[in-house]
Parts: C-alpha cells; structure tokens; sequence
C-alpha cells in the first residue's frame, strides 16, 4: 500500500466537503427564484383584440406597460384582458 503525501490526505479529506458545499450554494442560487413573491407567468395577459402578451411594469421602470412581440411568449394558461393600447384605440375611434 501507497503512503499517501499530506497533500493528496488534504485533497481526499476536503473532496466530499466540497461537493456539499457546492451543492448548498447550487440550492440558494435556486432558492432566490423561488422566494419571488409573484411569478412571471402571474403578470403576464394576453390581450384578446390584438393577440399579444403584455404586462404592467414595476414602478422604476419608465414605461407603463410592456408589450412582447407575438408569438414570442406561448398564452397557454395566461389572463385574457384587453391591453391598454387596444382600450385607448377603442375609445378614440
């Protein structure tokens, strides 16, 4: 049998410490999307008019309203409401 250097004794020791350690800091990373308090899915509606996905943005952002290009976004399972664009076109014309 081999006598093992200190150098390869600290490298076994510290091996499975470190797997673990990674592995907690994998389940934080993870973590931090899960403690949102509202999910995307939650925030984005489809408005039935002008078939687009849409959202109100935060209040940092400088626009009202955020509007993604269609098809871009499947609308399985997200609320219909018609977006505001459509509302003011309606009431304009």
């Amino acid at each position: 049998m081999k006598k093992q250097t200190m150098i390869e004794y600290i490298l076994g020791a510290t091996k499975d410490c470190w797997v673990t350690e990674n592995a907690i800091n994998n389940k934080k990373k993870s973590a931090r999307y899960e403690r949102l308090h509202i999910k995307i899915d939650e925030q984005l509606t489809v408005c039935p008019s002008c078939k687009r996905v849409w959202r109100k943005n935060r209040k940092m952002m400088t626009r009202e309203w955020e509007y993604f290009p269609k098809n871009h976004i499947p609308t399985i399972g997200k609320k219909r409401e018609t977006c505001p664009k459509c509302k003011e076109n309606n009431n304009n014309g």
